[in-house]
């Protein structure tokens, strides 16, 4: 992938590290901020890097943490290293400071006292590396625009399938960074208790107070996050050829984990919009999580669809607008031979 000038994505990992809250009733903001599948924005759709592949049958994408994997295996690996090698240090001390190779009682209560402040650490880094790490490489999302339904790959392998028109899309809001992103909730029968949540795969600031609150008709043009849920409504009301043209690069993990290269870029594309100094800041932390992400990526499962779902979501032979990405993100035809060959 060559450099981008798409808007960044920033990190975030609700819904991956804690669950979104269910079994509660929709709030006022979200009832105000409701997306209208229906309903066109007053702004050009962006992909934002998230077309795994895309044709005339359906459009899938990678997850909200994609962007940024490996950070949450960077910072696991370096605590548990980090820890690891202070308890050993203090064992190594205690088993050498006496002649004969025995412990003292007040090595041995340093000991335990260090155990019970540093085991608790070293539980909740490996319970964190687990959520990315020896998992799956990606959680994709697939929108088929034929049976209008979604499918969505869960954290634990089970996939959720609901239909397009029956999911409630509102804007999210993350306080912790004061980011948003578009939900979908799905809701029990009387339309108003969420059942389940997933988010689409962009998230970004909306850079004004009053641009959560505005009408489809007046939204400000650097309103990325809308203009993420704007590309996934055009595909699946409008059909491939509305939101087509504008990909240059697809994620080339559906069939094999991300390559090295891919890993390195992904990463850094994520900054790919920042001001020369920042981008030179975030240079040597983007470095480290490009490594840990590789570390993520070669330890983790590619997903696979049910049969039955793949079954139902065929893909005509001679379809003009199949794409995928070559192994560099390239967008390449996604070919009748390749597909027979998957």
């Amino acid at each position: 992938m060559k450099k981008q000038s798409l808007k960044r994505c920033d990190m975030e990992f609700t819904g991956l590290v804690s669950k979104y809250p269910t079994k509660r009733q929709l709030t006022d903001a979200e009832l105000a901020l409701r997306l209208d599948q229906k309903i066109c924005a007053s702004l050009n759709p962006h992909y934002q890097l998230c077309v795994i592949k895309l044709n005339s049958t359906y459009l899938e994408s990678v997850d909200k943490w994609f962007g940024w994997k490996g950070m949450i295996s960077a910072v696991s690996i370096i605590v548990i290293s980090m820890f690891s090698m202070l308890y050993f240090g203090l064992v190594h001390v205690a088993l050498t400071r006496e002649e004969g190779g025995g412990v003292s009682n007040e090595d041995l209560l340093v000991l335990i006292g260090a155990a019970v402040m540093i085991f608790p650490v070293l539980g909740v880094a490996l319970w964190a590396l687990r959520k990315e790490s020896f998992s799956y490489t990606h959680y994709p999302m697939r929108f088929n625009r034929k049976t209008r339904m979604i499918h969505v790959f869960r954290t634990n392998g089970t996939v959720l399938s609901i239909s397009w028109d029956k999911v409630f899309f509102t804007m999210g809001h993350l306080e912790l960074w004061n980011e948003w992103e578009v939900r979908g909730h799905v809701l029990e029968p009387d339309s108003t208790t969420v059942s389940e949540t997933f988010a689409l795969s962009y998230i970004g600031s909306l850079h004004s107070s009053h641009s959560a609150n505005a009408g489809v008709h007046s939204l400000p043009a650097k309103d990325f996050v809308r203009a993420h849920w704007e590309f996934i409504r055009r595909y699946m009301e409008d059909g491939p050829e509305a939101v087509s043209e504008q990909i240059q690069f697809c994620m080339p993990v559906d069939i094999n984990r991300e390559p090295f290269r891919g890993s390195i870029e992904r990463i850094f594309a994520n900054v790919a919009g920042a001001p020369f100094v920042i981008y030179w800041m975030l240079f040597p932390i983007c470095s480290v999580v490009s490594l840990f992400r590789l570390f993520a990526m070669f330890t983790s499962k590619i997903p696979q669809w049910p049969d039955d779902l793949e079954a139902n979501n065929q893909v005509d032979p001679s379809d003009p607008h199949a794409i995928r990405g070559a192994a560099d993100g390239e967008r390449i035809r996604d070919s009748a031979e390749f597909r027979t060959f998957k």
